[in-house]
């Protein structure tokens, strides 16, 4: 590992502990500080949150994996993901903040009963697992590309880091964490790596045409789209850990900013991420397709000088981390109120509750280790529990109350959209040529519509 790119990852490593430590007491009174940092965020520490959170390892090495090989099309990825944002921002994140709750699965819980929160509750665990080990991958990319680690050094380097400070100091850390990492990721990417790739590759003229073809392109057809819009948008719109940010926040106003502001984040994200995987393309010797995940580490390597480099580096690793610890903190906010209870009779104590992060961390390093899948299979996966599962059956619940879903019907289609998605992730041959979240969804809303229509027909 070049001496300066050490240097520089083991200063950020340091800060981060650092700011889990100093908040440990704090967040460590009762659950509200632990979980959503006593709904304390203002505008700038919701957006800060919210921003680092949703960029991660889907608007950075996946996105530039998808661009490198099917051209701007693939920015399909990060769009979504923005227009779920947005949709979010406009139409949901009042109504989400006035729940005043601390889970998703807990709201789930308030319209369709327990057997539903605890549903809710187990595909969101599932999710929050899938989701790790998508963003351990991730950070295994960067630091064996660029530090020359050892694969599975690089993995438990990485978790260790993220699941300590999570432990230690709660929403508290993470919050505070996501403005380091924020201000890393901003200086690093659309900052360090943009302008080195543009001036390295003397623009973006010359590449095929093909490769600028949008909406839809050959390689990236109009399924596809559909794919992204249900696969990332919706988990944008409903979400676990987005949740959690917005239920952190003071009020139902400051959930609302913070969201449209990160909504715009995100897109500056995506494109400055698309143009410097193209400038690789065009400039930099062709990556084979096993090392397509890579593109993004390689283009900095490939344009920016070595001290620069370092800089952009450490800010993948740390937008790598900054939504690692919300995921962690949201797999056990939700198994500590929401699957806990009906086993032990009551919540499961917060002392108790700091021990999980390791353990979610342990299962996702696990489960990255076993599928041994590449980093963009892992993001579908994790995010086709949760998409084809839980988000069309929250949706529902906030319709009048003379249109609610059964709760039965709710717990079927949660549990038969996710399970259609996951079977087709693992045997995609049984879902027809469609991407499975597509199939999965389809399934959830037949169900809640079949279940919708039977209530009014019965009302008359």
């Amino acid at each position: 590992m070049p001496p300066i790119a050490a240097a520089a990852l083991a200063v950020y490593l340091i800060a981060v502990l650092a700011v889990g430590f100093a908040w440990r007491r704090r967040a460590g009174r009762d659950d509200a500080s632990f979980y959503v940092a006593d709904r304390s965020l203002d505008s700038f520490w919701g957006f800060t949150g919210m921003a680092s959170l949703t960029t991660g390892g889907s608007t950075t090495i996946a996105l530039a994996m998808l661009v490198y090989a099917k051209g701007i099309a693939g920015l399909w990825l990060d769009l979504a993901g923005a227009l779920g944002l947005l949709a979010l921002g406009l139409f949901l994140a009042r109504r989400v903040r006035r729940e005043g709750a601390v889970t998703l699965p807990e709201i789930v819980g308030r319209y369709y009963g327990d057997p539903a929160r605890r549903a809710a509750a187990a595909l969101v665990v599932l999710s929050e697992i899938a989701w790790f080990a998508l963003l351990t991958e991730a950070t295994q990319v960067v630091l064996t590309a660029a530090f020359g680690l050892a694969p599975l050094t690089a993995i438990l380097l990485s978790t260790a880091a993220f699941v300590a400070y999570t432990a230690l100091g709660g929403q508290y850390a993470v919050v505070r964490t996501d403005l380091l990492q924020y201000g890393l990721m901003l200086v690093g990417i659309p900052g360090i790596a943009l302008v080195s790739a543009l001036r390295g590759a003397h623009g973006l003229s010359g590449l095929p045409d093909e490769v600028w073809r949008f909406p839809t392109s050959p390689a990236f057809t109009g399924r596809d789209v559909l794919g992204m819009l249900i696969l990332i948008g919706l988990p944008h719109l409903v979400g676990s850990d987005v949740y959690a940010k917005l239920l952190s926040c003071r009020d139902g106003d400051t959930a609302r900013r913070a969201t449209l502001l990160a909504a715009g984040s995100k897109v500056l994200f995506g494109f400055s991420v698309a143009a410097i995987a193209l400038a690789a393309r065009k400039a930099l010797p062709p990556l084979d397709a096993a090392s397509g995940a890579s593109a993004l580490p390689y283009a900095v390597l490939g344009f920016a000088p070595p001290a620069l480099s370092a800089i952009v580096l450490v800010s993948l690793v740390a937008t790598m981390q900054t939504s690692a610890d919300v995921v962690l903190l949201s797999a056990t906010a939700v198994t500590a109120r929401d699957l806990a209870p009906p086993i032990l009779g009551r919540p499961l104590p917060l002392s108790s509750a700091r021990l999980l992060p390791p353990v979610f961390g342990a299962l996702g390093l696990a489960t990255a280790l076993f599928l041994n899948r590449d980093v963009l299979e892992t993001l579908k996966l994790g995010y086709s529990i949760f998409a084809a599962g839980l988000i069309l059956p929250v949706l529902a619940a906030f319709l009048p109350g003379r249109l609610r879903v059964p709760p039965r019907a709710a717990i079927a289609a949660m549990i038969a959209g996710g399970a259609t998605a996951v079977i087709g992730r693992f045997a995609p041959g049984l879902t027809g040529g469609w991407d499975p979240v597509i199939v999965g969804t389809a399934v959830n809303a037949a169900i809640l519509g079949a279940a919708l229509g039977g209530r009014m027909v019965i009302s008359r």
